[in-house]
């Protein structure tokens, strides 16, 4: 086969051996890069140094915040330089470009392989490459046993093969709780199942400067003396902000000092826009897509509350980012952070997905003058426990460690 390999990090050099100094080869194969990937690949690169890492990728992958690449953490672009295209033809296009990536593992001396995901023939076919070979294979997932849904044939084809292909893996790399349950339903062994969760640089949220955080307020109209309500993510159906807006709508005139702030945008923005009752449209701001992570979590910072009623959320970063911002969180059941970083009544609350009603409980409980101080401040608390419970790169040297990779501390 002829790869076309379109290779950031030209200084391996090493073929055979591994690297141009002698270490084996830690590849993580992803879909495309997003700003907490490479912040986490940094750690890794940094934290793990008896391993070289490679970072490759499906899909290509640009140089924009959402897509940066740096020679720190080895890129490899390994698509075919088009974007994902339709099924069937993307079902072809994916397993081709696991073929592109079997080829480029080829002839390195492998330490271990982490394949993030399962879910399309790109990593299906380099998960078999790897355990037929006896590569010491990882596989991560933000899985959440609350959103396995599948019903009829697809329930029947992910019970029957499912098992079958992660109960072979060397060890298994859960966001948290929900996601260990998740793998140890298809498979995962206890003992080889370890906290691999996706973090954001939470510099960018707790040290940016009062300049920062003035110059975002004036940018989007947040005026002194008014909180604030946050949703961030894309306007879609499955993040449910309608719900956002009917539930601010049913507490807006108990709570006339706060504000309604939607981060992002989508396909439904027209629509959402249309569904604010005319009373509230100068209590609702839309700030349309930002691509600066800093300028988010200045609005973060700003604000008081963030809001998330998914009906489909496997893990949602957002929490994290609000959690580090000093923000109080509701959120629907089913998001996977939730289950770490929300305590209810003590930094936030949860609801079943779907009920608006009670969605609009919980934002007034937490928007009660009495309580709203004190839940902020419990935030980020709860989530440096969290990061001490589930570091990343200490979750990662432990599953090195479990396959013989690494010594064991």
């Amino acid at each position: 086969m002829n790869v076309d390999v379109r290779e950031t990090n030209m200084a391996e050099a090493g073929g055979e051996a591994g690297t141009a100094d002698g270490r084996p080869v830690l590849a993580i194969i992803a879909n495309t890069q997003t700003p907490y990937r490479l912040h986490l690949h940094r750690r890794i690169a940094a934290e793990i140094p008896e391993l070289k890492l490679h970072s490759l990728y499906q899909w290509p992958v640009g140089h924009d915040e959402f897509t940066a690449l740096e020679d720190s953490i080895g890129p490899v672009d390994l698509s075919d330089g088009t974007s994902p295209q339709a099924f069937p033809a993307r079902l072809r296009q994916d397993w081709a470009t696991g073929g592109r990536i079997v080829q480029w593992l080829k002839p390195r001396r492998l330490g271990a392989v982490i394949v993030l995901g399962y879910s399309d023939a790109t990593r299906f076919r380099v998960l078999r490459w790897c355990l037929g070979r006896r590569i010491p294979t990882m596989v991560w997932g933000d899985s959440n046993i609350l959103l396995d849904r599948a019903t009829g044939l697809r329930r029947f084809l992910k019970r029957r093969f499912l098992p079958r292909l992660l109960g072979r893996c060397d060890a298994w790399l859960p966001c948290g709780t929900l996601g260990r349950e998740y793998f140890l339903k298809y498979g995962a062994k206890p003992e080889r199942t370890f906290f691999f969760p996706n973090e954001p640089d939470y510099s960018k949220i707790r040290d940016l400067t009062p300049q920062q955080l003035a110059d975002a307020r004036q940018r989007f109209g947040l005026k002194e003396g008014r909180r604030r309500i946050v949703f961030s993510g894309r306007l879609v159906g499955l993040k449910q902000v309608d719900q956002g807006i009917d539930a601010f709508s049913m507490i807006a005139a108990e709570r006339p000092e706060w504000d309604f702030v939607i981060v992002g945008d989508g396909e439904l923005r027209e629509p959402l826009e249309a569904r604010v009752p005319p009373h509230l449209r100068d209590r609702v701001i839309f700030t349309g897509f930002i691509g600066d992570g800093a300028v988010i979590g200045a609005i973060y910072r700003s604000s008081d509350v963030l809001v998330l009623p998914s009906s489909y959320d496997a893990w949602a970063l957002v929490v994290n980012e609000a959690a580090a911002a000093g923000m109080a969180i509701v959120t629907s059941h089913v998001v996977g952070a939730s289950a770490e970083l929300v305590r209810e009544g003590i930094n936030g609350y949860t609801f079943p997905s779907g009920d608006v009603n009670a969605f609009a409980d919980r934002l007034r409980k937490v928007t009660d003058p009495a309580r709203i101080a004190g839940m902020k401040a419990a935030s980020p608390v709860i989530l440096d426990e969290w990061c001490r419970k589930a570091d990343p790169v200490r979750g990662l040297r432990q599953a090195l460690a479990s396959c013989g990779v690494l010594e064991r501390a």
